[in-house]
């Protein structure tokens, strides 16, 4: 069994993620209130409007709405991953690949189970699982422990 555990800048990815969601809601509230998503030609009303500039979205800056647009994608994408780098696998409780047989049938099959588990239902001296059902003949078994690796 893993847990992801979320290393430092975890905090970071999600600050320039959400910043880049609010530069793309602000453009897209900005088209909004000029008309470019009603107008009937929604395309070329967007490559206009893109190269338009509107000083009051960036207090008195004149920016463009393609700039928002590159920078909100930009943190976005620098945000996602970020959260998917700094995070961590980490290994609760060990697993050991234990090699199972029908009784019946003689199939053969791979499971991962837990050590503590395995130590639990008395494994050296039990060697079978509970009930399963074999993949090969379709019976209700209690598959018989062949080999465990560790």
């Amino acid at each position: 069994m893993t847990v992801l555990k979320k290393k430092t800048g975890y905090a970071l990815g999600l600050l320039l993620s959400a910043f880049g969601v609010l530069l793309l809601l602000v453009t897209l509230w900005k088209w909004w209130d000029i008309g470019v998503l009603t107008s009937p030609d929604i395309m070329l009303a967007v490559s206009e409007s893109l190269w338009a500039e509107y000083p009051e979205i960036a207090f008195g800056v004149g920016l463009m709405i393609v700039h928002y647009v590159t920078v909100g994608v930009v943190f976005l994408i620098v945000g996602v991953v970020i959260l998917v780098i700094r995070r961590e696998k980490i290994r609760v409780a060990e697993e050991v690949a234990v090699t199972l047989s029908c009784p019946y049938c003689k199939n053969q099959w791979r499971e991962h189970i837990s050590k503590a588990q395995l130590e639990h239902m008395g494994y050296p001296k039990v060697r079978t699982l509970s009930r399963r059902k074999c993949s090969k003949c379709a019976k209700f078994i209690r598959p018989k422990i062949v080999t465990v690796d560790k």
